[in-house]
């Protein structure tokens, strides 16, 4: 259970990691929906008193235009960085638990099982979870009407051939 502790110990962090980087994501969108309404804002000006080339505003348009598309385009870089280093951070995570769970796999195909099962390899004649010995003779020697025979309807064949 050391695999299962330690990975754990690592995984608790997550979720704060997560939700800080989906709030600066979120903060950034704002940022740049502010900045968009503010571009469509110069474009409609620009649009309805466009000014000739040797107009001083015409300088001033552009120059803001400019700024604008370069703040945007920095905003969604830093969204991109974000949403990649988020994705390095969870496959990180999966990337630990596969490690882990492959370890955990080999150190239980190598050591035997701690609890005997009423099922699967070496389960007859094993004690059941309630206690009782239960050998599954095929009917034969069972007593308590149990065993294969039981489930069998009324006249019908068992595995032998027999009428019950």
């Amino acid at each position: 259970m050391i695999h299962l502790e330690d990975y754990l110990d690592t995984l608790e962090a997550l979720p704060m990691e997560l939700q800080r980087q989906f709030t600066l994501m979120r903060e950034l969108d704002a940022l740049s929906q502010d900045i968009q309404e503010q571009m469509k804002q110069a474009t409609e000006d620009f649009v309805a008193n466009p000014p000739t080339k040797e107009d001083p505003r015409h300088v001033e348009y552009m120059n803001n235009f400019l700024q604008l598309f370069s703040t945007v385009l920095k905003h969604g870089e830093e969204k991109v960085a974000l949403a990649t280093q988020t994705y390095d951070l969870v496959d990180k995570h999966i990337r630990k638990l596969d490690e882990d769970l492959l370890k955990f796999e080999q150190r239980e195909l190598t050591y035997p099982p701690r609890i005997m099962h009423s099922w699967g390899p070496g389960a007859a004649g094993s004690s059941g979870l309630d206690g009782s010995h239960q050998i599954d003779d095929g009917g034969a020697g069972d007593r308590r009407g149990g065993g294969r025979r039981a489930g069998l309807a009324n006249g019908a064949d068992d595995a032998g051939g027999r009428k019950k």
